[in-house]
C-alpha cells in the first residue's frame, strides 16, 4: 500500500487521538491539540499504514518524520515503509521529535542505520505538580516571594477558568503581549500567535483546559493546558503582562492548584534555546528533562563505519555500523 500523507484537519481528531493515546505521551508533540494548532507552521501531515500512524513535518524547508505510532511488534515495517517513501520522494529519511524510548525502538529495529543527535533546545521540562503548587522550601523562595507580592499588591485580582465568553479578552491580552516582544528576538512569535488563535477558534472542539487572571475587568494573563497522560498535565501556553510583577508566578501556581492536583507531573514544553527562558525554566527546578533526538541516516559508509560528520542540535552522537535490514 502506497503512503499518501494528508493535511491535519479538526475532523481527524478522533482518529489521530485514538492512535496517540495508545502510548504514554511524554512530549507535547504526542498530542493532537499541539499537532493541530501548529500544523501550519510545521506543515504536519499524517497517514495510516497498516497498524501505524505516520506523521510528517516540514519546517524551515527540512522534511522529517515523527516516530511511527502503533504496536512495538513489527516496528521495522513502518520504518521500512517510510524509508522507501523518502527514497521515492528523494528525501533523506530523517526522524525528529524522537523521545528516548522511541530512539531505542528505532535503533533496535534498524541497528546501525542512523546517527543520533540530542536536541537540547527542544527538550521538554517535567516538574512536580505538588512542588510547583506549594512552592515550599528554600529552593522556591524567590518564586513564592513573587507570588505573595502579587497577591498583596493586587488583592482584587480574579482567577477564572476559561470559557468561551472570556476568549475575546484573552485575544486582547495576547495582542498586548505580542506588542511587548521584539519579533527579531523571538522569530517564532508569529507562529506561536497563530497556534494560540487556532486554540481559541476551536476551543470547545479541542477539549482544552484554560484559566486567566483579570485585573480591573481585563485579562492580564492566561494559560492553556491539557492532560498529556494519566499522571502528567501539559501547559501548552502561558502568557502574562510582564509589566505586572509576579503575574507569571501567579498564573503558574494558580492554574496547577485549580486544575491539575490529580496529576503527579506537569510538562511545561521546551525553551527553544532562548537563554532567558532556559534560566526561568531551570529556576523552577525540573525533576527531569524529557530529551528529544534527531536521527539522520548514515549516507557515507566505508568498511562498515559511518563517515557522516553533519551535526544536528547538540552533537550527542551514536556510532553507526551500517548493518540494517531495511
Amino acid at each position: 500500500m502506497e503512503l499518501e500523507f494528508r493535511d491535519i484537519e479538526l475532523a481527524d481528531k478522533s482518529v489521530l487521538s485514538g492512535y496517540l493515546w495508545q502510548r504514554e505521551a511524554l512530549i507535547v508533540e504526542h498530542s493532537f491539540n499541539t499537532l493541530f494548532a501548529w500544523r501550519q507552521a510545521h506543515h504536519y501531515r499524517w497517514a495510516v499504514w497498516q497498524d501505524w500512524l505516520l506523521l510528517q513535518t516540514t519546517y524551515h524547508g527540512v522534511t522529517s518524520f515523527l516516530p511511527p505510532v502503533g504496536p512495538r511488534k513489527g516496528y521495522e515495517r513502518p520504518l521500512a515503509a517510510l524509508w522507501q517513501y523518502a527514497a521515492a520522494e528523494e528525501l533523506p529519511c530523517i526522524f525528529s521529535e524522537v523521545t528516548a524510548p522511541e530512539r531505542e525502538m528505532i535503533e533496535a529495529a534498524c541497528p546501525g542505520r542512523f546517527r543520533v543527535f540530542s536536541d537540547r533546545n527542544a527538550a521538554n521540562y517535567i516538574y512536580s505538580v505538588e512542588k510547583l503548587t506549594t512552592l515550599s522550601g528554600k529552593k522556591y523562595h524567590a518564586q513564592k516571594n513573587l507570588l505573595n507580592n502579587f497577591r498583596r499588591t493586587y488583592p482584587e485580582h480574579e482567577f477564572r477558568l476559561l470559557e468561551p465568553g472570556l476568549l475575546d479578552g484573552c485575544r486582547a491580552a495576547l495582542d498586548f503581549w505580542c506588542g511587548q516582544k521584539n519579533s527579531t528576538e523571538f522569530p517564532t512569535l508569529r507562529q506561536e500567535r497563530a497556534a494560540i488563535c487556532e486554540m481559541f477558534d476551536n476551543w470547545q472542539a479541542l477539549d482544552l483546559t484554560g484559566c486567566c487572571i483579570m485585573l480591573g475587568g481585563r485579562v492580564q494573563a492566561f494559560a492553556i493546558g491539557e492532560r498529556l497522560n494519566d499522571r502528567t498535565a501539559a501547559i501548552l501556553i502561558e502568557k502574562a503582562n510582564s509589566e505586572i510583577k509576579g503575574l507569571y508566578s501567579a498564573i503558574n501556581q494558580m492554574f496547577l492548584a485549580a486544575c491539575w492536583q490529580d496529576c503527579e507531573l506537569v510538562n511545561r514544553a521546551e525553551d527553544l534555546g532562548l537563554a532567558n527562558l532556559r534560566r526561568t525554566k531551570m529556576g523552577y527546578l525540573p525533576v527531569r528533562l524529557e530529551m528529544k533526538y534527531i536521527l539522520r541516516p548514515c549516507m557515507k559508509m566505508r568498511d562498515g563505519v559511518c563517515l557522516d560528520t553533519d551535526a544536528v542540535g547538540d552533537a550527542d552522537t551514536a556510532g553507526c555500523d551500517g548493518r540494517c535490514g531495511i
